[in-house]
């Protein structure tokens, strides 16, 4: 009960429309995801939290999708063309670990979800037992190294580069993550780094980014610019991310 509690506030804080910038990054956040799924050709796909707007809207060539989403509104509506390839469980993903175990999946998502866990470490495990030698597994997290909390940070607005900022109490986060201390995360969970970085730049906080937006002071193009930033600046996007498989020893 507490649980789907937790589950019932987050789903109405993230649909506030005072953080409705947030739309706007998960645009930017599918486009890395959709680029690395263009890089592998995965064709059997777990995505573990599908939020408001599943990565299957998207992408296509797969031959079996699977979403884990324990909130009911949002696997209710985050497929837009559900078809006989795509199994939509409404739970937690600890509770269907031993199904899912039936699937041998190429890639696993865990898109903007791991510094939600109030045991990162403990829901790892489950997840890392899902996979194969094959499996690539894509994590994104919210950057703590970020150039606006650096930013921040130096203007005196924080004391700690690692502590949780207000919206990230208020979306029920319990945990940061830079660069490196995500690639260590992983890496401790027995995964080897296929691949890692950053994306969009983000000068300001979702409020004021919208307010920006509303009045037109930054477009599109100046977003897409944005993205494009981090070829120059590599570990200072607003979030992270690591492709990564087991280990082979």
């Amino acid at each position: 009960m507490n649980e789907q509690r937790d589950i019932d506030r987050y789903q109405k804080d993230y649909c506030d429309k005072s953080y409705s910038f947030e739309e706007v990054l998960a645009k930017f956040r599918k486009k890395n995801i959709l680029g690395i799924l263009g890089e592998y050709k995965p064709r059997r796909v777990l995505e573990i939290g599908c939020g408001t707007d599943s990565i299957f809207n998207y992408y296509q060539d797969y031959d079996r999708a699977v979403i884990v989403e324990p909130s009911e509104f949002f696997a209710d509506t985050a497929v837009k063309n559900k078809n006989e390839k795509i199994t939509v469980y409404k739970d937690f993903i600890e509770n269907k670990i031993d199904e899912l175990k039936k699937v041998p999946f190429d890639f696993v998502i865990l898109s903007s979800l791991l510094h939600e866990f109030n045991d990162p470490d403990a829901e790892m495990k489950k997840i890392v037992s899902l996979l194969n030698n094959d499996t690539v597994l894509l994590i994104n997290v919210p950057n703590s190294r970020s150039f606006l909390l650096l930013w921040a940070y130096e203007a005196g607005l924080i004391k700690d580069i690692n502590e949780l900022t207000d919206s990230a109490k208020k979306f029920q986060r319990h945990s940061t993550f830079n660069t490196d201390s995500l690639s260590e995360f992983v890496e401790r969970h027995g995964l080897e780094i296929c691949d890692k970085g950053s994306y969009f730049i983000k000068p300001f906080d979702h409020p004021k980014m919208q307010k920006l937006l509303d009045s037109k002071l930054i477009d599109d193009n100046l977003l897409d610019g944005l993205y494009a930033m981090t070829k120059y600046f590599p570990q200072a996007g607003c979030e992270i991310f690591v492709n990564c498989k087991l280990k082979q020893v």
